[in-house]
């Protein structure tokens, strides 16, 4: 048997959520929390026309993918069912969000915070530490870039960040369960202590703070697979790619701007509004793209996100930095990025290849480019 197009496979998919949509109900009763819904469904289709609409698997940059795209997103939106959390950080610590379309949820378990809790804690064994690249990419208070060469960031790092950053990353000297991170070499939780951060950054996203592991107290946990911001920031980018950041020509209500402006202003949030008549496609483009990546964040968006955008070989290439802190006798702090590690990504890998078992079976197969 000869491999499917992508197009058809596509197809069949948006076909087969249609469909499922139809007998759907539009929200879970409370003895059916955490079952299929229509806007399970809905979101579904969304990603994948998404997808099927992005440079890797649309090179001709065929407009009418994006809008069906666009229309996919709205189709969720126009629900109604959902809504923004208040508290981002609250969202990743809930069954019962309104923001959430679909989830993975876990029964009570410490599994997830004696893997990522910072090394000097009781119980903790570092797990994933984010990298100075994903801390750069959040911006500052007022919408402007953070950059190490503006000596009043470089001196402060964490200061007047987007909130986002200190809901998602665990910064040296923050307060984390009840005293200060000392992520500086020679602290408690830096550089010097087998296991340490080697980044000079611990995960908060997911991790549950008030959890006693001397005690194995426990906690439920719940792993999003759809949300509400992921679908306004899927609308953004269609609507852009197909239309522009202002207009609405198919009368949703809603711009790109509109879209992603619901996420920006999150009241724990609350990040400076994009303003209508000042962007232009390519630059909303960079500023959506940013916007995915530090609301997205840890959330598997990001590895699929850059090689549907076919921008791999430009930032995979790059090497990971981590951030060396070290603690002057004044007790302050000096911050040095540093790199930690090169990667190396070539073209082929924006696909995975077909395994050799199943080429064995149906050798009519082809392998993907490159492999």
């Amino acid at each position: 048997m000869a491999r499917t197009s992508y197009d058809a496979c596509i197809q069949f998919i948006a076909d087969e959520c249609d469909s499922a949509a139809l007998n759907l109900p539009p929200q879970a009763p409370n003895a059916d929390l955490g079952r299929v819904t229509k806007g399970a469904a809905l979101a579904l289709k969304s990603r994948a026309l998404l997808y099927w609409a992005s440079p890797l698997n649309n090179p001709g940059n065929l407009q009418e993918r994006w809008e069906k795209a666009a229309r996919a997103a709205h189709d969720v939106l126009a629900l109604n069912a959902y809504q923004l959390e208040g508290n981002y950080r609250n969202l990743f610590r809930s069954f019962t969000s309104k923001e959430i379309i679909f989830a993975h949820r876990y029964a009570a378990t410490n599994a997830f915070e004696r893997a990522n809790y910072p090394i000097g804690y009781d119980g903790g064994q570092s797990g994933t530490t984010p990298t100075q690249d994903l801390v750069d990419a959040y911006e500052m208070l007022d919408g402007s870039a953070f950059s190490w060469s503006n000596p009043a960031h470089a001196a402060a790092p964490y200061d007047n960040r987007d909130p986002r950053l200190g809901m998602t990353v665990i910064v040296n000297n923050s307060t984390w369960k009840g005293r200060a991170v000392e992520a500086w070499t020679g602290g408690r939780d830096g550089k010097g202590v087998d296991r340490a951060t080697r980044t000079g950054y611990y995960l908060k996203k997911y991790v549950d703070e008030n959890l006693d592991l001397l005690q194995n107290r426990t906690s439920v946990h719940t792993w999003i697979l759809f949300r509400l911001g992921e679908i306004y920031l899927n609308y953004a980018e269609a609507m852009n790619e197909a239309y522009g950041p202002d207009q609405d020509p198919e009368g949703y209500g809603l711009t790109a701007i509109g879209a992603i402006n619901e996420v920006r202003k999150r009241s724990s949030v609350n990040m400076p509004q994009l303003t209508a008549g000042q962007w232009q496609r390519d630059a909303f483009r960079e500023k959506l793209r940013n916007e995915r990546r530090v609301e997205m964040a840890f959330e598997e968006q990001r590895f699929w996100d850059v090689r549907r955008w076919e921008l791999g070989t430009q930032l995979f290439n790059a090497p990971v930095r981590g951030v060396d802190i070290t603690r002057t006798p004044a007790g302050t702090f000096t911050y040095a990025p540093f790199v930690l590690e090169s990667r190396v990504f070539l073209p082929h890998m924006r696909r995975y290849p077909i395994p050799q078992a199943e080429k064995i079976k149906s050798p009519s197969l082809e392998q993907t480019s490159g492999w």
